[in-house]
């Protein structure tokens, strides 16, 4: 018989089909969590969703792990789409291209204008007064909105018709459709379906937008990602590791994986070849270990790659006389004129990659293997449980059936009413577990405040730099900065949002589960059997769209303390303005916490008290089936069935 602690999903598979047929004709036994559990581990797949800053090398790498150049390297950081890898049964690839709806189009070219401070009421008017639009007249850190709303402009005469719409298209096609920017910023998504052995097995890569996109939409893709992902890889280039766009989604991930109590990141600094030394990219790694965690990523995963010399390897390993990547190869290495090439094998041990593909593979594989054995585990102990329980019913009945059904009477009413005074107790919002499940969150949202008040001095460092008032009027980049610095505080107000919205998910679920387990204990002690109580799904009070601001107004007393350059970096102004406007800001921000979070713990709080209602109503039902149970004759024939199951399940998963 195969054991559930060591068995493959395929064993896992053919093992719950086995109980399924051998229980089917118990009644009284419900099968549900078997069959659930069976339905998801036949969609079961493996997905790795990869995370960066533009020009970072997330294209690269992901062509080096398979080896060919499926993806285009894109030159326009304002128009990035998600890219979706996934196997295929069929010779070729298979490129399908999905376009923007004329919404999701309006959407991103309203944030765009709202940037510029421009807010025109529809789509024909955006692209109207597009048109007009120079980017010279804008500040620096404000030109690739301009240049998004231009490419817009460029291409809606040709790609109007398409909004809406999905195609099929080559490789070819797709590399200088991507090259083309008023083409690729109308794309929303790329599913691309190719027959290679990483893809094989059940792994689906995702390509996402850069961490630093301009369309804040993209950051709610980021947070679906990097919860449902299997494996997060973020790649962070040599020379620019970690920009603010990098540690705001490395914080959202922190928080994410704080709340799942797991750690799935992989952590890769691309083209290390550029390293000057071994000293330097020593330093380099240690700072990147460092930063991690400082965002809260306690036990991080660091690898060191080359993608170009991976994919150089690999591309060289197949045709070795390809020029293209002979030169790749000789470029990263800093090999000159015609030196020989190391070996294709040699290549690749030098590229780095060869660590990151065991690890995430390790780490995929057995993650998803032991989250298959836990959840067939758990679904036969309930089997298990419930057929224990049936025979210990029919066991009694047997002994003494009119002594045993007049006490079972008396126990059974018992435990009814009080079923029935303890849900009352839990059903009142102002007292008890839901009043204490408000004032719960109500802390959370205190601590989202604070921590990013402990945030605040390095946001506004990072806004306020010299380097931004080099070039420039300066009261323009006085401006300018306190726009982004709000900007960046709005930034934060979200990403804590949809931490508190998953803390809020995950505590109603330990509330629920403990009732369950309570109340079980209960049953168990009282003979009774227990019910299987459906899960609740809290899905629609996680947050993933949200839209926070802090008026730049809030900064503007503040400008005070700036006069000059010179007066503000080197005489103080920049420490009063800091310490000045810290209070008043951080007041502003605290009121955005509690707007934004407020609806979301109210929906929490109504969510747990439907769960709780839902739990106390499965265990009502199951009362009254064993109330009838007990007022039937004893069946020997039932028994004697429900016997063998019992010593069935007994050999799956033992006494």
């Amino acid at each position: 018989m195969i054991d559930v602690r060591t068995a493959s999903e395929d064993e896992l598979r053919e093992l719950l089909q086995d109980v399924q047929v051998a229980l089917q004709g118990l009644s009284d036994v419900s099968l549900r969590e078997l069959e659930e559990v069976a339905r998801r581990l036949e969609r079961r797949d493996y997905l790795v969703a990869v995370f960066g800053a533009f020009s970072a090398g997330k294209s690269s790498l992901l062509n080096a792990l398979l080896g060919d150049s499926i993806l285009a390297v894109s030159p326009n950081p304002t128009t990035a789409s998600v890219t979706q890898l996934q196997g295929t049964d069929e010779a070729g690839k298979n490129i399908v291209v999905t376009a923007k709806t004329q919404e999701e189009l309006w959407r991103d070219v309203s944030s765009a204008f709202t940037a510029l401070h421009e807010y025109p009421s529809e789509l024909t008017e955006a692209i109207s007064r597009g048109q007009a639009l120079n980017a010279k007249n804008y500040p620096t850190s404000l030109r690739r909105h301009v240049r998004f709303i231009k490419a817009i402009c460029e291409g809606y005469g040709e790609m109007q018709a398409r909004l809406g719409t999905k195609w099929t298209t080559t490789l070819d096609e797709l590399k200088s459709f991507s090259a083309i920017e008023h083409y690729a910023a109308y794309v929303a998504k790329v599913d691309v379906h190719e027959d290679d052995p990483w893809l094989r097995k059940g792994f689906i890569f995702v390509d996402t937008p850069g961490v630093d996109s301009i369309h804040r939409r993209h950051t709610d893709v980021a947070f679906r990602y990097m919860r449902h992902a299997d494996a997060v890889i973020f790649v962070m280039y040599y020379t620019h590791a970690f920009t603010q766009g990098d540690r705001d989604f490395l914080l959202q991930l922190a928080g994410v994986q704080d709340v799942a109590k797991t750690n799935k990141l992989f952590a890769v600094i691309n083209a290390v070849d550029l390293a000057k030394s071994v000293d330097e990219r020593e330093a380099v790694r240690a700072r990147v270990e460092q930063e991690l965690r400082k965002l809260g990523i306690r036990t991080p995963r660091v690898y060191e790659v080359s993608a170009q010399l991976g994919l150089a390897a690999r591309r060289l390993a197949e045709t070795p006389e390809d020029a293209m990547y002979a030169q790749m190869a000789r470029t990263r290495l800093q090999l000159e004129g015609e030196a020989p090439l190391p070996a294709p094998d040699e290549l690749f041990a030098a590229s780095g990659l060869r660590a990151l593909e065991d690890d995430l593979t390790d780490y995929v594989e057995s993650e998803g293997h032991q989250l298959a054995r836990d959840m067939v585990w758990r679904a036969l102990q309930q089997v298990k449980a419930q057929i224990d329980h049936l025979v210990h019913d029919e066991t009694a009945r047997q002994s003494d059936d009119e002594m045993y059904r007049a006490k079972r009477q008396v126990e059974l009413a018992q435990l009814e009413a009080s079923l029935t005074e303890v849900r009352r107790r839990d059903d009142d919002r102002s007292a008890s577990l839901l009043g204490q499940y408000a004032r719960d969150l109500d802390e959370l949202v205190f601590h989202a405040g604070e921590r990013i008040r402990l945030r605040y001095r390095d946001l506004f460092r990072e806004a306020f730099h010299p380097g931004r008032f080099r070039v420039g009027r300066p009261q323009e980049k006085l401006r300018e900065a306190s726009e982004e610095l709000c900007e960046a505080l709005a930034r934060q107000i979200d990403i804590e949002t949809r931490t508190l919205s998953l803390r809020a998910v995950s505590l109603a679920e330990a509330t629920v589960e403990r009732i369950a387990v309570e109340w079980r204990e209960t049953f168990e002690q009282h003979g009774v059997s227990v019910p299987i109580v459906e899960r609740f799904d809290f899905s629609s009070a996680v947050v993933e769209s949200v839209q926070s601001s802090v008026p730049a107004d809030t900064f503007r007393p503040y400008h005070r303390h700036f006069s000059s350059t010179k007066q503000f970096f080197e005489e103080g102004g920049q420490r009063a303005m800091l310490d000045e406007s810290e209070l008043a800001v951080m007041e502003a921000v605290k009121a955005g916490v509690v707007r934004a979070t407020g609806d979301v713990t109210e929906h929490a709080v109504t969510l747990l008290q439907q769960a709780v209602a839902g739990v106390y109503q499965a265990f009502f039902a199951q009362l009254r089936t064993v109330e009838e149970a007990a007022s039937r004759p004893f069946d020997a024939r039932r028994l004697q069935a429900l016997v063998e199951a019992e010593e069935y399940m007994n050999k799956l998963v033992g006494c």
